[in-house]
């Protein structure tokens, strides 16, 4: 029996560290949180300004009780600990083309508007089609695609994980500037152009939220997820622990023994779950001399999720009747700027109470191409300029404006700089080529956005975080079917990781 204790310690306390942590220690692992800031959340965190509480990152809308943020809680026996709000009001898109339109007359305006009821996705294809500047005979097309797309199995949905998503509408859409428009629409959820997001990861988000219908945002924001797994944490025996950095992994024999800490103290451990990213944790946490040389070349040769830049925006009135805005970008706005592709959620469309009485809050983000040669991010300017043209009256009506250049979803790797938090959902870099949430040290794993899960945003990270854990008791030898006996949890720490030595390895085993 190995000297080093049963513990766990979870490195970052974003959505899927959180998740992973209290996972953990409702499985009856004894295991500690380590946040390294003041505050817990990660890029789910929030702040107060102004009467506003204002999301940290900005998110994509979620499925609510009825995705991986709901199964979280549901294996805790906690189902109804988080409340989902979900908008009176539409989603709406708004294009660049549709915008000149409106400047040229067109009655429709520059904003088209999606259901609510995502199931009614494919009845609204005329609307988008007109949007997207499409003909009769291509609306038609498009209409097909996006009703495949909703019935599609997920073996068809394999079937195009190694094709980009501009690529897949071009077998709909002939021409090229509609298969690119369509393209974009599809990668929308996972903040990647159409030529570069994975179709079949494109299409799963697609059809994972037609299926669900309505969609939902957290009631008290996005930092209500992280805060209510760490309380849930504690009252299972975690530590949880924000202020506290890992300096280093301690691994010796492939096999991890524990971590240290920034002020030079040693906490044996025989789990270690990172949510720091591949390239961090393997370059700078743990150090590339302890994988194989096959690994660490795979994890360098990953591309990692786009830089973005995000602006914060406290209204004094609402402006967007939507519960999301978005732009796809794609040619001029007839003014000499550049069509700004991005994002934005309005959270006090879900839960007013995140604003003071008749206010409301934006939270939008635009991003760079994930492989676009080292493109850098958008500025915040620009990103000013591309909401100011979406929303009339936007900087009038501003009582203020945060702006954050650079990721915003991690920090860079010590070894380079990289931007290592997220792996791109790019082919080559979803379903079965995904990164593993197990690595060939022993008692290593992964989990939040940079490996293994499906989906976009908060989900993406939380279904990692099931996965990862499942893998964990898998590896001790737990029977996912039943309770697990402390005393067994026991005797079985030694088999720690050996599933994942006996296993064909990550950076080994066919891509696609």
């Amino acid at each position: 029996m190995d000297e080093v204790p049963l513990r766990a310690v979870v490195i970052g306390s974003g959505v899927g560290g959180a998740a992973a942590a209290l996972l953990l220690a409702h499985a009856g692992i004894p295991t500690l949180l380590a946040e390294k800031e003041r505050r817990l959340g990660g890029s789910a965190a929030a702040h107060e300004r102004d009467g506003f509480r204002v999301d940290t990152g900005t998110h994509m809308l979620c499925r609510g009780e009825e995705g991986p943020l709901g199964d979280v809680l549901r294996r805790v026996g906690q189902g109804d600990a988080i409340a989902f709000r979900q908008s009176s009001e539409p989603a709406a898109l708004c294009f660049a083309g549709a915008a000149r339109a409106a400047r040229a007359g067109a009655p429709r305006g520059a904003r088209v508007v999606l259901p609510a009821d995502l199931r009614r996705l494919a009845a609204s294809a005329l609307d988008l089609a007109r949007a997207l500047e499409l003909t009769p005979l291509e609306a038609a097309r498009a209409a097909r695609l996006l009703a495949h797309a909703t019935a599609m199995r997920d073996v068809d949905l394999a079937a195009c994980d190694g094709v980009t998503a501009e690529a897949y509408a071009a077998r709909f859409l002939p021409r090229a500037a509609a298969a690119a428009r369509l393209g974009g629409l599809l990668g929308l959820p996972l903040l990647l152009p159409g030529s570069e997001v994975s179709a079949g990861e494109a299409l799963f988000s697609l059809r994972r939220l037609a299926r669900s219908g309505r969609q939902s945002y957290p009631e008290g924001g996005a930092a209500r997820v992280p805060d209510v797994f760490c309380r849930l944490a504690r009252e299972l025996g975690a530590a949880v622990r924000p202020g506290t950095t890992v300096r280093r992994v301690l691994v010796r024999d492939r096999r991890v023994r524990g971590v240290e800490l920034e002020d030079g103290t040693a906490l044996p451990a025989r789990i270690v779950v990172s949510t720091a990213g591949l390239l961090s944790t393997v370059a700078g946490l743990v150090g590339e001399p302890h994988f194989p040389e096959a690994y660490v070349a795979r994890v360098r040769a990953l591309t990692p999720q786009p830089r973005q830049v995000q602006v914060k925006i406290g209204l004094r009135k609402p402006l967007i009747a939507a519960g999301a805005l978005a732009d796809l970008g794609g040619g001029g706005d007839g003014d000499g700027a550049p069509a700004l592709p991005f994002y934005c959620v309005a959270p006090t469309r879900f839960d007013p109470s995140l604003a003071p009485p008749g206010h409301e809050l934006l939270c939008a983000c635009a991003v760079s191409g994930a492989s676009g040669g080292g493109a850098p991010a958008p500025t915040v300017d620009e990103l000013l300029r591309a909401l100011a043209r979406a929303v009339p009256g936007l900087l009038s009506e501003a009582i203020f404006v945060d702006g954050s250049p650079g990721n915003g979803r991690g920090d860079a790797c010590a070894s380079g700089g990289e931007l290592a938090a997220g792996t791109a959902q790019t082919p080559g870099q979803v379903g079965r080529a995904r990164p593993a949430v197990y690595t060939p040290v022993r008692g290593l794993y992964v989990a939040g956005r940079a490996a293994g899960g499906r989906g976009a945003g908060m989900e993406l990270a939380a279904s990692s975080a099931i996965e990862c854990v499942d893998r964990i008791l898998v590896d001790l030898g737990h029977d996912l079917g039943a309770p697990a006996p402390p005393a067994l949890i026991d005797i079985a720490g030694d088999l720690l990781g050996r599933a994942a030595a006996s296993t064909v390895s990550w950076a080994t085993r066919p891509r696609g």
